[in-house]
């Protein structure tokens, strides 16, 4: 990505704020942007993250990205209200889905028949401080998940649990089901229509956590990877991800800082799934799986094309 700004500009050398003054406390669509809202995400439930209640420096807990070059705070949003409560020097951050899915195979209901969409889904994301350097808060990223449903290439509908038609006689989904599926938004407080039963269509890991790894480039940065998701039905897609920040025990902002909050929401490109007979094979692995996957990331890597 061309880092935004204007006129000639120093590369950052990776150094820390070292200095102990403080201040006070106070979807094709877009791939990627800006987030100012607010949307607050009601999660109950989930379990929230402790840490120590200590005051620190907001200078000490970020660390400028080596090698990346400041972008102009003119050109970026107003500072944000939420990131200046978690630290008052952030100003802004920036989502992007840096590699999309392209093809999958339709995949059984078994654990022996899973078919990962190729290439698997990579997020990432980016903070930006006052002074518009690209900045590592772990802190900050560490309370950070993505969520992923399934959606219409259309983005209409929902399409992560559906209804589907099912043959009497067998336990396999009918041919028609392709044709008829239906998405089911309210999973759990509906039940099937005769002659139609609920079934997961997205199956694996539906949430990501953090994790701050290089890219193929050798420059660091905070990454969401899902690399198990197969879907049952063939037909053409998008996955919806939610950028998610989970609460804090050692949040002294008051209540209405102890939910979940909902940052961003950004679609991917639409992809195919295939039938068996019609499936092109796997995609090669690209330079950012393989360099994800040798730092640790649970990415399964191809060297060839696979028409199975």
């Amino acid at each position: 990505m061309t880092n935004p700004g204007t006129g000639p500009a120093k590369c950052n050398d990776g150094s820390r704020y070292t200095t102990s003054d403080s201040q006070p406390a106070d979807s094709s669509s877009a791939h990627s942007q800006y987030s100012t809202d607010r949307e607050a995400a009601s999660m109950g439930g989930m379990a929230t993250v402790s840490s120590a209640n200590v005051v620190m420096d907001p200078r000490s807990l970020l660390e400028i990205i080596p090698g990346t070059r400041p972008v102009d705070p003119n050109l970026l949003p107003p500072p944000d209200p939420f990131l200046q409560q978690c630290n008052t020097l952030l100003r802004a951050f920036q989502f992007t889905i840096v590699q999309h899915p392209i093809r999958a195979r339709m995949c059984g209901s078994s654990d022996k028949d899973w078919r990962p969409l190729s290439p698997p889904a990579v997020l990432k994301f980016e903070l930006f401080d006052v002074d518009g350097n690209r900045v590592i808060d772990t802190m900050f990223m560490q309370h950070l998940v993505v969520h992923t449903t399934l959606w219409s290439a259309d983005q209409t509908e929902e399409l992560t649990v559906v209804e589907l038609p099912h043959n009497s006689n067998s336990k396999r989904i009918s041919a028609a089901a392709k044709s008829r599926k239906r998405g089911v938004t309210q999973f759990g407080q509906r039940t099937a229509e005769p002659g139609l039963e609920i079934e997961n269509n997205l199956l694996g890991d539906y949430s990501a956590s953090s994790s701050i790894v290089e890219d193929e480039h050798g420059e660091r940065g905070c990454y969401f990877v899902f690399p198990n998701l197969s879907i049952r039905l063939e037909g053409r897609y998008r996955l919806r991800f939610m950028l998610i920040r989970l609460p804090s025990m050692d949040n002294s902002n008051g209540p209405s800082q102890m939910v979940p909050k909902t940052l961003s929401a950004i679609y991917s490109e639409a992809f195919d799934v295939y039938s068996i007979k019609t499936f092109p094979g796997m995609i090669e692995s690209t330079p950012l799986s393989r360099a994800l996957a040798q730092q640790g990331l649970k990415i399964p890597i191809r060297n060839t094309q696979d028409a199975n």
